[in-house]
């Protein structure tokens, strides 16, 4: 009998005419958090003007007092405040050498730039999220799971300080989920919105765009970008007033500069942007912290 099986061809003994894998002519980006709050914010842009940093007036809430016929009414000194957004840089560099440009696959020039950008964009998103954990009104216990009620009394604490509408949330997956499971033991029909799916009461999620439903006409957006709290046993979400309770100064947007650097045989790419953001109304919002 002959053996066939024995010394045979194969990819191990003839691997110089293999390759050791066929690259994609397609990469994928990094699983990044989609990028929400930006628009939610009042924006005041700086560009061509002679500072880096811009105060909103603040009018003080005064008032009016009941007077007897003839007499004569007292002086009040009308008072104000203010908020401050001062605008910083934020950036990116890398160096790209001319071999890597000549031996990459045609995708990759643009694979590097939407990195840089979303690394930027992230930040952005990063920081925004942050001042959710600054309001001086809580709601939620720590350890807890987010409940209807813990919304509920958000919603009520804006209402209760004057806070205008329209109200949005921003809130961790963690947080989302436990929405989820509160709406699935919930008979009330007060959830629409494009995020809702055709079950009945269930609340579907747009990946792209990060937003999940209305809550009661509350736009609720869902970022891994929302910080954690209390040694990272929970989760620092936030409801507040769009347009109004936090704002962002821009002195330019993210802007992409690239220079030829011929004594490495490469360039240099930097991507960056200039801006800041704060609270502008602490009582225009609520922190919403529950377990991680």
């Amino acid at each position: 009998m002959v053996d066939f099986t024995s010394n045979d061809t194969n990819t191990t003994t003839y691997n110089d005419v293999v390759y050791s894998a066929i690259i994609n002519d397609d990469i994928l980006d990094a699983l990044q958090a989609a990028v929400v709050t930006p628009p939610l914010l009042a924006m005041y842009d700086l560009s061509g003007q002679p500072s880096k940093a811009v105060d909103i007036p603040i009018a003080d809430a005064e008032s009016a007092a009941a007077v007897s016929e003839g007499a004569e009414l007292a002086n009040t000194a009308l008072s104000s405040s203010k908020a401050t957004l001062t605008a910083s840089e934020v950036g990116i560099m890398a160096t790209i050498t001319d071999v890597l440009d000549v031996s990459s696959i045609a995708a990759t020039r643009g694979a590097q730039m939407r990195q840089m950008g979303n690394a930027v964009a992230q930040k952005i998103d990063v920081d925004i999220c942050a001042l959710l954990a600054g309001f001086g009104t809580a709601v939620g216990t720590s350890g807890s799971n987010l409940s209807l009620a813990n919304l509920f009394s958000a919603i009520y604490t804006l209402e209760a300080a004057n806070a205008p509408g329209p109200y949005v949330g921003v809130l961790h997956p963690v947080q989302i989920a436990d929405l989820r499971t509160a709406v699935e033991g919930s008979s009330s029909g007060i959830f629409t919105g494009g995020g809702v799916r055709s079950g009945a009461g269930e609340i579907g999620t747009n990946e792209d765009t990060g937003y999940f439903g209305s809550f009661m006409g509350i736009d609720l957006y869902q970022s891994t970008n929302v910080p954690t709290a209390n040694s990272a046993a929970d989760r620092a979400g936030g409801i507040f007033s769009k347009d109004y309770a936090l704002g962002m100064v821009q002195k330019w947007p993210a802007k992409t500069e690239i220079m030829r650097w011929a004594p490495i045989r490469g360039f240099v790419v930097v991507v960056s942007s200039m801006y800041g953001v704060g609270e502008i109304v602490d009582s225009a919002g609520v922190e919403v912290t529950t377990d991680a």
